[in-house]
């Protein structure tokens, strides 16, 4: 759509009484003209005077729409009267009726400012009142004019940027105080950019190497597409280089109409800071906040250009996986802000032992990824890594404290066909076989490796197609009341049933969902699948309690909470018969954030569960911050009890712990019925296990829990085998100062080693131990305030 820079003119209205003003010396030709107005214009208010003077106060007196004034007065005579007139007109229109035939002075007259020159006896006849009509018409539509252009040039000067209207030919008919300033700035003048100057010319340059000319020949195609309709609008952002520093424009034209005929408006906007703002959003979206290397993003499309590069050249690029060895235990024992300070460190120390063009990036927590281009051999890739290695090997120093940590790499080295996805696969999958091996070390994938990357991959593949085709299953384990024997709930268990290979256990897919972030749309699927199924249940199934497993990935998703939501929402299933169970390392992976989400999923009425107790390196101070309401023992543990007094102290500390911070214990693995005794002595509270009921499918669940009731534990069972033993009273509060400190298990444990406390067992201090003296104590500081 075009716009149009005239305005309408205001034209008069004919019917509005006219004032007018009659400077007349002949009372004779004064009548005269009284006469013929009152014919031809009735109504209209005439008023009458002979000089000059009396002139001067009826027009500062009051308002006329034209003044007929004769050129012989007593004070005045010819040009001399009009100019006097003019003088003090205000918005009058005037009109000279005088007996002097003298074009002239007629001439002298109109371009003086005079509307009209009549002479007496020739035009004061008829045609008097369509010249005073004609006059305060002109006049009336010159203000209009003079209003509009005001108006117009204000509005211009209120754009900040500089902004100009140009007419068919390219010249400027317009420019605001911006554009001026904006010349002037580009080494312009006013003359040479100012209102009658010819935009063309300052689009071309006489030097062929400025590198201006090129833009300022598109920009004038552009403009003569815009004037001659064949493009509606153009914009283009281009550079512009001050003495100080760089500055970026965006030129903006668009069409206009300009007196009827064709013209545009053009603008020169800066959008310096925009065009900064942009720069820094996308080194965002490919950088890591933390240590500004590029991110996952970013790394996939280095390594896409480092293998084309190498087909062009005849080599090939190599992808070393690092992870840290243990950097857990950094966050647990100096906190998280000395963990992103080491990952600062090592990202700045991989980057000083790269070669330029290679690409460190960090792929996620501890994890860091290093593209190699140009290599012609494995052996390379082997010097490399060991130069990676030999660069993390001296200490850290962190707020003054020096820290020593390992990596576990592992290297691929590949070519085209070959995709960055596969190099990275594989060297991921070595990188764990050199933890599996001691870690601290170097794994070059190799072919006896291949076979497992190959299997890990079609796994991947098969099981986005199952999440597609709804090939997955749940299977609901009971979770039992060791008091009356009676089914109380079930976990949620989930399978694979492959069209082909049949019922996959989760051993074989869920570490592949893990690593490949589809433990994400997996997990909302299982808890989406048993609140639909809870809620339905009805017989002996009514009103059990169904527990579903959250990964950490899970845990982190920022929209946890509206998915857990979600799915109670649309199941109708009651908050408090969801358990949300999460491991005490995906717990410990990110204490802080963890803590949040935990208390966000306490919000919604639903209950939490820490599930493999005691095999993590977790505070016990977390258990009285976050909303815990279940500890499930390991059944590491419960394999051992009755069998090895450490597991059987283990099993008393962890169910001790529970009830110091009102939540209630769960056993897992529970397989025979001396177990079973053992853990009911212990006051154990809920168990689950093969000696009841294996995970079922839905559809033989309710025969599960029915067939339970012939359980019942021996008589003979006793608390007797299961002791714990006591430690110093002065040991004891040592461990009681650290844990309440927030201070981990370990932590704990390698602190009073160093201080040579007496463990009651005679042995090193390790976690466990630390837990069985907390648990005997009953530490009032581990009980979870109420209310």
């Amino acid at each position: 759509m075009t716009s149009n820079l005239m305005f309408a003119d205001q034209a008069m209205d004919l019917h509005d009484p006219l004032a007018a003003l009659l400077i007349e010396n002949s009372s004779v030709d004064s009548q005269l003209v009284l006469a013929r107005l009152e014919a031809e214009l009735p109504g209209a208010q005439v008023t009458t005077c002979v000089t000059l003077q009396q002139a001067r106060e009826h027009l500062t007196q009051g308002a006329y729409d034209v003044v007929v004034t004769d050129l012989v007065l007593p004070d005045g005579e010819g040009m001399e009267v009009v100019q006097e007139v003019l003088a003090h007109l205000g918005g009058a229109a005037l009109v000279v009726l005088t007996g002097t035939d003298d074009s002239r002075l007629a001439l002298a007259a109109l371009s003086g400012g005079a509307q009209d020159y009549l002479v007496k006896g020739r035009d004061g006849g008829p045609r008097l009142a369509i010249a005073i009509l004609h006059a305060v018409q002109r006049k009336r539509a010159e203000q209009a004019s003079r209003s509009s252009l005001q108006f117009a040039q204000g509005v211009l000067d209120a754009l900040e940027s500089a902004t100009c209207a140009v007419d068919a030919g390219g010249r400027l008919v317009a420019v605001n105080e911006a554009w001026r300033a904006f010349a002037v700035a580009g080494g312009g003048t006013y003359e040479r950019c100012g209102v009658g100057a010819n935009y063309f010319d300052g689009c071309a340059s006489d030097v062929e190497s400025d590198p201006g000319a090129a833009q300022g020949r598109e920009v004038a195609a552009a403009l003569r597409e815009v004037l001659a309709g064949r493009c509606k609008r153009f914009r283009m952002e281009y550079a512009c280089h001050s003495p100080t520093d760089q500055q970026w424009f965006s030129v903006r034209i668009s069409p206009t109409l300009i007196n009827g005929e064709p013209g545009a408006v053009i603008m020169h906007v800066e959008v310096t800071d925009m065009r900064h703002a942009q720069e820094a959003l996308s080194h965002q979206a490919l950088h890591d906040a933390l240590t500004n290397l590029p991110n996952r993003t970013l790394l996939l499309d280095r390594l896409d250009k480092a293998l084309e590069d190498g087909a062009r050249r005849g080599s090939g690029a190599a992808v070393a996986f690092i992870d840290l060895d243990h950097f857990k235990r950094v966050n647990d024992s100096l906190g998280h802000p000395a963990g992103d300070l080491l990952l600062a460190q090592v990202a700045s120390r991989l980057s000083q032992a790269v070669r330029p063009g290679d690409t460190v990036a960090r792929f996620s927590g501890d994890e860091f990824v290093v593209v190699w281009r140009d290599l012609h051999s494995v052996h390379e890739a082997e010097l490399l890594s060991a130069r990676l290695m030999q660069t993390l090997s001296v200490p850290f120093q962190l707020n003054g404290t020096p820290v020593t940590v390992s990596a576990s790499i592992g290297v691929s080295v590949g070519c085209l066909p070959q995709t960055p996805d596969e190099l990275l696969l594989a060297a991921d999958a070595v990188m764990y076989d050199a933890k599996a091996h001691g870690r601290g070390r170097v794994r070059v994938f190799s072919s006896d490796l291949r076979e497992g990357v190959e299997q890990r991959m079609a796994t991947e593949v098969g099981l986005r197609q199952a999440l597609a085709r709804d090939e997955l299953v749940l299977h609901y384990q009971p979770v039992v009341d060791l008091t009356s024997g009676r089914a109380v709930g079930v976990e949620a268990l989930v399978r694979w049933q492959h069209p082909r290979d049949g019922l996959i256990g989760p051993d074989r897919f869920i570490p592949v969902a893990e690593a490949s972030g589809l433990i994400v749309p997996l997990g909302r699927w299982v808890l989406q699948r048993a609140c639909r199924d809870a809620a339905s249940w009805s017989g002996p199934l009514a009103g059990l309690d169904v527990a579903v497993n959250l990964s950490v990935r899970q845990l982190t998703q920022p929209d946890v909470l509206r998915h857990v939501r979600d799915a109670l929402a649309t199941s109708g299933l009651a908050p408090e018969r969801l358990l949300l169970e999460v491991t005490e390392s995906a717990v410990m992976e990110d204490a802080e954030a963890a803590g949040l989400a935990l208390e966000g999923l306490a919000s919604l009425g639903v209950r939490i569960a820490i599930d493999d107790f005691g095999t993590g390196y977790s505070s016990l101070l977390y258990l009285r911050r976050y909303p815990i309401s279940v500890l499930k023992l390991d059944r590491a543990f419960v394999s051992g009890i009755g069998v090895s007094a450490d597991d059987d102290a283990i099993c008393s500390s962890v169910v001790s712990l529970a009830h110091a911070v009102s939540a209630t214990s769960i056993a897992e693995g529970v397989e025979t019925l001396e177990q079973y005794a053992a853990l009911r002595a212990l006051g154990c509270q809920l168990a689950q296990g093969f000696l009841w009921s294996p995970a079922v499918p839905l559809d033989q669940l309710a025969a599960a829990v029915t067939g339970l009731a012939g359980i019942t534990v021996p008589r003979s069972a006793s608390r007797s085998r299961i002791a714990v033993q006591r430690a110093d009273v002065r040991v004891s509060a040592r461990i009681q100062q650290l844990h309440g400190a927030g201070a981990s298990l370990h932590t704990i444990a390698a602190a009073l080693n160093r201080e040579g406390a007496v463990n009651p067992a005679g042995v090193r201090w390790h976690a466990h131990a630390v837990a069985r003296v907390v648990a005997a104590e009953g530490p009032a500081s581990a009980r979870r305030p109420t209310g």
